[in-house]
């Protein structure tokens, strides 16, 4: 091709099953699963943004499958119906028969967090500590609740709040690091997760831990020693081997599809995985002309587990036009993702290079158009537009 093909995109994706993607921006914690790549034709679209990415691993799933209390509904509501749960009978019938032991008021709490009812497992936290406010149980599981309703910095005063009442908590210890990793509080982080491995030297999230620290302080052969330690130690951490792939990958080492090929056997249907791998192999294709094939087949793959899933429409598209020039095709995957995405300016554009790389020079007309009527300023389409019109 002789012109720039568009690549970029904003479009929300999650990061992973058990993690969240979060930018903390000056004082304030923002939640935010936006990507935006470049314009330029060497710029992929690229749908991971680990750069403040803290994982956030399950550790209150202990109490089963409450529903609410009394019939008070945890997000708030107080006229709901709801099927009775023997689980939750057998919770409030502990409770009833031992009213002061605080554990039954936080095994019930665990059970209205699992189930989104955020109100109702904050109360019975708050029992719980006027029970016995000396339990650093209690203020993990409440910093595990904050965290997972977007409540970051109350999260991190609990996990504080807990090491306050047990010094040797190593989850606390390990959930604090992840934050303070963010809030680049480097030297606290490393002293939190060296403690927590002197304490457990098995310890897989730690490890993991320590490589994050370590990708974000920009020493990226020390955080692929670290990631492969929390391998070693358990073979099947996904997130580990996102990680490490990620690193060769920006290295265009070849060891990325391996990696990415191994969290793709321990979760084959993760679109994460998926994703990174048939990247990878796009950008990587110019080594073995397969390549470009096998990347088609990862997003065939996507599109199996997720048929709306519209980036892999729109890469399908640009493989066949950038690297195999098969501009019919190309054409057929842009039409295919502006029919999932009709704002999808960048498909227009590059459907119209197909376009007029087929000689289509009215039709390129119409999608140069048509993506600067969503985008006025997408200087992209308006030299194209200007070049089929002169």
């Amino acid at each position: 091709m002789e012109y720039f093909a568009g690549t970029d995109l904003l479009f929300p994706v999650k990061i992973s099953d058990h993690g969240w993607s979060l930018i903390f921006a000056a004082k304030g914690f923002i939640r935010s699963m936006h990507l935006n790549v470049s314009n330029m034709k060497s710029h992929w679209l690229f749908f991971l943004v680990f750069l403040t990415i803290i994982s956030f691993t399950a550790c209150h799933n202990n109490g089963g499958n409450p529903s609410d209390a009394g019939g008070n509904g945890g997000n708030g509501t107080n006229n709901q119906t709801e099927t009775p749960d023997s689980v939750l009978e057998e919770l409030n019938r502990l409770i009833a028969q031992d009213p002061n032991n605080y554990l039954n008021y936080l095994n019930r709490a665990k059970y209205f967090g699992d189930h989104d009812k955020f109100t109702a497992a904050m109360d019975d936290i708050r029992r719980a500590i006027a029970i016995d406010s000396t339990k650093a149980d209690i203020y993990l599981y409440k910093g595990i609740l904050l965290f997972d309703h977007e409540k970051v910095s109350e999260a991190y005063e609990e996990y504080k709040n807990c090491l306050r009442f047990d010094a040797q908590n190593t989850d606390c210890m390990l959930k604090k690091a992840g934050i303070d990793i963010v809030l680049g509080n480097y030297d606290v982080s490393r002293e939190l997760i060296n403690e927590a491995l002197k304490i457990n030297e098995y310890n897989a999230y730690a490890y993991y831990l320590r490589g994050r620290l370590y990708k974000t302080i920009g020493d990226t052969g020390l955080a692929a020693s670290s990631y492969k330690t929390a391998i070693e130690v358990d073979p099947d951490y996904y997130d580990a081997y996102i990680e490490v792939g990620l690193l060769y990958a920006a290295q265009k080492n070849d060891l990325a599809n391996e990696y990415y090929s191994s969290a793709i056997q321990i979760k084959p249907r993760s679109i994460e995985a998926w994703y990174n791998r048939a990247m990878f192999l796009q950008e990587n294709g110019i080594k073995k002309k397969n390549r470009y094939k096998d990347a088609l087949t990862c997003y065939d793959s996507i599109l199996r587990i997720d048929p709306k899933f519209v980036a892999a429409e729109f890469n399908k598209g640009y493989v066949w036009l950038e690297y195999l020039a098969n501009y019919d095709s190309s054409a057929f995957y842009f039409s295919r993702a502006i029919a999932s995405y009709p704002q999808y300016y960048q498909a227009y554009y590059n459907r119209g290079l197909s376009f007029e790389s087929l000689g289509k020079k009215k039709e390129a007309e119409q999608d140069y158009r048509a993506a600067l009527s969503i985008k006025p300023d997408y200087s992209e389409a308006a030299i194209a537009l200007n070049r089929v019109t002169r």
